[in-house]
């Protein structure tokens, strides 16, 4: 990749029906297929006590639900799902799991599901989760006693992936009863959780020396980072390289260049009040 004349070796893929709302879709339509099209369904990865009621319809509508996860032929299109929460951390991590098809690989490497991916990867190379990753960890990392920077960020140098775990496994198997003033999120902390911590070890391959460089970011130098951002640095890849600036200016030459232009600007009115004050007492 090009960005303002420097260039960058820049190694993507994207897994497609492996986000968040997603996986969850796909994770619930499993747990349909496995209990008979019943409509009350036990959900490993809900808290115990907590009960999701879904419609056919919210369900099944999603591109990302087809061929092996697609509704059973004979289901009753007007059927709402309840699944029931029954807090298991074990079995919520084995259907988690399932889905990061570690056998099927084409190339010497590969993540899942026959993706390439450079294998081991580098504990010196430097990760940033965003957006999704952000917002559930936030409510994970007071299990950890783990605190955000000034600009809101987690820096997990001081972790490894047996007390990440286990913090998730405490909020699996904690009572829904017990959490307190829960926002519309927090019931799926303990699948997105389990999702997130299983795609970084078992998916991509990182082990604890990978959580040296790994940062869970909210904003870079107080710019707040989410895909519309990234979406506008790839698009000046787009840009003609004669309006392309050669470099940014630095904080310190913004400052002066600021200064001398108000400078500019108030000794400029000096003198055209002093012009205007000298003409009226000409015209006198």
């Amino acid at each position: 990749m090009n960005l303002f004349n420097a260039t960058y070796d820049v190694y993507s893929h994207s897994y497609l029906c492996y986000g968040q709302e997603q996986s969850r879709l796909v994770y619930l339509s499993q747990l349909i297929k496995r209990a008979n099209a019943t409509s009350s369904i036990n959900d490993p990865c809900l808290q115990s006590g907590y009960i999701q009621n879904i419609t056919y319809k919210e369900l099944f509508s999603t591109a990302c639900i087809h061929r092996e996860y697609a509704p059973i032929t004979n289901l009753n299109q007007s059927t709402t799902f309840s699944f029931v929460g029954t807090g298991d951390y074990a079995k919520c991590q084995m259907t988690v799991k399932q889905r990061f098809n570690k056998s099927i690989c084409s190339t010497q490497n590969c993540s899942f599901n026959g993706v390439y991916q450079p294998v081991p990867i580098s504990s010196s190379l430097k990760f940033i989760a965003v957006a999704g990753w952000h917002s559930v960890f936030k409510n994970l990392a007071p299990h950890l006693s783990l605190l955000p920077n000034k600009d809101n960020n987690y820096e997990l140098t001081s972790l490894n992936l047996t007390q990440i775990k286990q913090a998730v496994k405490t909020i699996c198997n904690q009572s829904w009863s017990d959490v307190h003033d829960p926002d519309r999120y927090r019931p799926f902390l303990c699948f997105n959780s389990m999702l997130h911590w299983t795609l970084f070890e078992y998916g991509y391959s990182m082990t604890d020396e990978n959580l040296k460089n790994f940062q869970i970011v909210k904003k870079i130098e107080s710019n707040e980072i989410g895909w519309t951002f990234g979406y506008m640095i790839n698009q000046t890849n787009y840009l003609d390289p004669q309006y392309r600036p050669r470099r940014l200016l630095t904080q310190d030459e913004f400052i002066v260049l600021l200064t001398l232009c108000l400078l500019l600007c108030t000794i400029s009115l000096a003198t055209a009040v002093t012009a205007i004050y000298v003409y009226k007492r000409h015209r006198k």
